[in-house]
């Protein structure tokens, strides 16, 4: 039974079950954990292709290396990232499904990377500077580009989603990390926020289905957040390695790069999302990042309501909702808030006072660091971030608790801090 199942394994897809057209990745290599550290993903060269009818052809021919395929809406258009020359920056490209010279969309020495279209005919993409790489947004038509991204680290887009935010990847901030997580933050760069607030083991590489879940690469597997629950669900799949990026195609079933030994060659498989399945080698070999060629509704467009004020105002409803410790009742007597100054290092900002009911409100340094710490009324710590988070300029955000997570909805109650005041606690911009 084993041997006939390797056969099966090492036989091409028929004619008959051949999927509809998609883009892909052709590579010797392809390294996902290099963007822990900045590094290069294709260290030995990469090229974008078009599978249709099984045959595959190289999209942009005239580029030494192209990678990162992304289908426009109408599916008219790719954007990829490339060299022109090996040896120069990768820079992003947008080059017709159907053929012709490939146009740059943008210059320098940094590297870009990653690119997704966006709503207003605007895409998303990753520049690498000397913080690491930073998640943009720009015009396809031209224009200066906005940041998304406002710390040290290396973010990458994995896609937009349906509601338009941007999904991305990133070390977990609480240095040193070597494990990724999966955050959304909305296209003017506010209302950042992690998928799950569990902080679990390295999660990459996500892709959103019809369904809303999101499908992302854990170890050598896959994993799935449900909106039915809280936490990570491992898949029960195929035995074997994945990498990268889930793609579904029709008949309910996917396209993933998928070896079934390590010694053996990543190819571009065919299978239903079960375990029972047999993977059918559909490209390959080193074959990655599958993207089906078909029209799909443009990324919707969402209004900013960042204002000119200085600062962003972040209101906490109850401090004492936590999923990771019980933090006892009236303990709590005032917030502490970090910031890091232009060398990294670590700086106190002030200090808010904390209502009876775990409530406070304070205006903080917008495009840094920020974290919170609270403490008893003799000045002790009782529960402080690891991590950091930032805010935008005249962003208003609110969180349920202390860690409490996305997940969790807050109860219908007035805070005591808003009905003592409405004026934010100052906190100052950190000093260099």
């Amino acid at each position: 039974m084993g041997l006939l199942t390797v056969l099966f394994l090492c036989l091409p897809v028929g004619a008959a079950a051949l999927p509809g057209a998609f883009l892909y990745t052709e590579a010797p290599r392809y390294d996902v954990q290099a963007m822990l550290g900045a590094g290069d993903r294709f260290p030995a060269g990469a090229a974008v292709k078009v599978f249709s009818q099984g045959i595959s052809r190289q999209l942009a021919p005239s580029l030494a290396v192209s990678a990162d395929a992304a289908l426009s809406p109408d599916a008219q258009s790719v954007l990829l990232s490339g060299q022109q020359r090996a040896g120069q920056p990768w820079q992003i490209w947008e080059v017709p499904l159907a053929g012709g010279p490939p146009r740059q969309l943008t210059s320098g020495t940094d590297d870009c990377i990653r690119p997704f279209y966006a709503a207003e005919r605007k895409f998303v993409y990753a520049r690498k500077t000397p913080r690491g790489f930073q998640i943009e947004i720009a015009p396809l038509q031209g224009g200066d580009p906005l940041r998304l991204t406002w710390m040290a680290g290396n973010f990458l887009p994995d896609g937009l989603m349906r509601d338009g935010r941007v999904l991305f990847e990133a070390a977990f901030p609480a240095a040193p990390s070597t494990a990724r997580d999966l955050y959304t933050v909305y296209a003017d760069g506010s209302g950042v926020e992690t998928r799950r607030c569990d902080h679990g083991p390295d999660r990459h590489s996500a892709a959103e289905l019809a369904s809303g879940d999101l499908i992302f690469q854990t170890g050598a597997g896959l994993a799935r957040f449900s909106s039915a629950r809280a936490g990570q669900l491992d898949l029960a799949l195929p035995k074997g390695q994945y990498v990268g990026p889930v793609a579904e195609v029709e008949a309910g079933e996917w396209l993933a790069t998928y070896r079934a030994a390590a010694e053996a060659a990543y190819w571009i498989c065919r299978f239903a999302p079960r375990q029972t399945a047999q993977p059918v080698k559909v490209v390959g070999p080193n074959a990655f990042q599958p993207v089906p060629v078909r029209v799909r509704p443009v990324p919707p467009y969402h209004p900013s309501s960042l204002g000119n004020r200085e600062g962003a105002n972040l209101l906490c409803l109850n401090s004492y909702v936590s999923k990771s410790q019980q933090i006892p009742k009236n303990t709590v007597a005032e917030v502490r808030v970090w910031s890091q100054n232009s060398h990294g290092g670590a700086e106190v900002l002030g200090k808010a006072p904390v209502e009876p009911d775990g409530s406070f409100y304070v205006q903080t340094p917008s495009e840094a660091p920020l974290r919170f710490e609270l403490l008893d009324g003799e000045g002790k710590t009782i529960a402080a971030e690891k991590g950091w988070f930032w805010a935008r300029k005249g962003e208003q955000r609110v969180c349920v608790g202390c860690h409490a997570g996305p997940e969790r909805a807050p109860e219908n109650v007035s805070p005591q801090v808003l009905l003592r005041t409405q004026k934010p606690v100052p906190m100052p911009k950190p000093v260099d």
